[in-house]
């Protein structure tokens, strides 16, 4: 069971087209509405009917609704871009829309957001294309108005996902668990045990991102250009792969002996004392639970390029909350997708099997290309 590297060639130009054809569309004309509001706030809950009612009759209106308890360092961001009064900060609902900003909600703001908006139409080459954002959209014949930014992230979750998980420190630990579990010749066993490690090392995973997310959400707004620290990240990420592939091309698919090595090594020893001994299966489940977080936060910065760059585009993005942790599961998903077909090879034919050491060293410098791309596209 073998992955050509030929099969690579269409998710590596897929991606390419996808990250060039984002950029090229971003010149579409529209008004985009920014409104932060308050579950809590009547007056929010007027200007949110008036808002809605408004996109209706107006449908190049493009209006991005955001909760303030989970937005607050967006919503710092344009308190900078527009400035702001110090004084004015704070009060709620606030809408910003091209140039102004409107802070409560009254007959009077409504007519003056309408009159605002008709400026904008007469005045197509105005800031209402927004430079500020990313959320512009494209009508599709059939499909009809569709955001690019929205398309091309679940694109990058998925490969970046993919091409991090094919990385041979982390199937190591998968192996040995499955080495040692398939002794026991039962496949209740290796689901349980196979199983529990996966989801712990996703979980972990999952968490090590979400925190790379929030640290930058943190630090984006004194950042003048989150898209340099993106680009650096990944120029950084495509020098290290590269550096993989020239090491893998000389003496094959290897890791480096470092802490991870050993910590796999002191558990396999301890772990076989366990099967030997015939410890309890809490005992053991524990002792696979524990091996599972302290391996996955020991190999983060392996490749954590990957991860943090991916964190970063997702705060540049600056989605919803479910919107990104949903990418976030997505990416964890498809990172965990070659230890899933390695657990699952091994669950159902009781055999070990990994990827052919040519296409490791090979998907390395798919990697290496990709992650440069990336650098390429953010900084230039």
């Amino acid at each position: 069971m073998k992955i050509k590297i030929k099969q690579l060639v269409f998710p590596v130009f897929f991606i390419i087209f996808m990250l060039f054809f984002q950029r090229s569309v971003f010149s579409a004309q529209f008004i985009q509405i920014d409104f932060f509001y308050s579950t809590t706030c009547p007056h929010c809950a007027k200007a949110k009917e008036f808002l809605t009612n408004l996109k209706k009759e107006q449908p190049q209106l493009i209006l991005n609704q955001y909760e303030i308890s989970q937005n607050n360092n967006r919503l710092i961001k344009f308190y900078k871009n527009y400035k702001v009064d110090p004084q004015s900060q704070g009060l709620i609902p606030v809408i910003f829309i091209d140039k102004q900003y409107f802070i409560g909600f009254s007959e009077e703001i409504s007519n003056q957001i309408k009159k605002c908006i008709i400026d904008a139409i007469e005045k197509p080459n105005s800031a209402t294309q927004n430079d500020r954002t990313s959320s512009d959209t494209l009508t599709l014949p059939f499909i009809g108005k569709v955001e690019p930014n929205k398309v091309v992230l679940p694109v990058i979750a998925i490969i970046l996902g993919i091409m991090d998980g094919f990385n041979v420190c982390s199937l190591g630990a998968l192996l040995i668990i499955l080495a040692l579990v398939l002794s026991l010749k039962s496949r209740l066993k290796t689901l349980i045990f196979g199983g529990s490690f996966i989801l712990t090392t996703a979980l972990i995973y999952g968490l090590l991102i979400f925190f790379w997310y929030q640290l930058f959400n943190i630090i984006s707004p004194y950042l003048r250009q989150m898209e340099i620290v993106i680009g650096i990240l990944t120029v950084l990420g495509g020098t290290y792969f590269l550096k993989e592939f020239i090491r893998f091309r000389k003496q094959g698919p290897t890791c480096e002996i470092g802490t991870a090595q050993k910590i796999e090594g002191s558990f396999s020893k301890k772990f076989q004392s366990l099967i030997d001994n015939k410890a309890k299966t809490l005992t053991i489940f524990t002792s696979i639970l524990l091996f599972a977080v302290v391996i996955t936060v020991v190999e983060f910065p392996c490749s954590a390029a990957v991860p943090v760059a991916f964190a970063g585009i997702l705060t540049k993005a600056q989605l919803s909350s479910w919107l990104y942790l949903s990418y976030i599961i997505l990416y964890v998903i498809f990172y965990m997708f070659d230890e899933l077909l390695v657990f699952f090879v091994a669950f159902f034919t009781m055999k070990l099997w990994l990827a052919s050491p040519k296409f490791i060293t090979w998907i390395t410098l798919v990697e290496s290309i990709i992650m440069f791309l990336l650098g390429a596209y953010y900084l230039f």
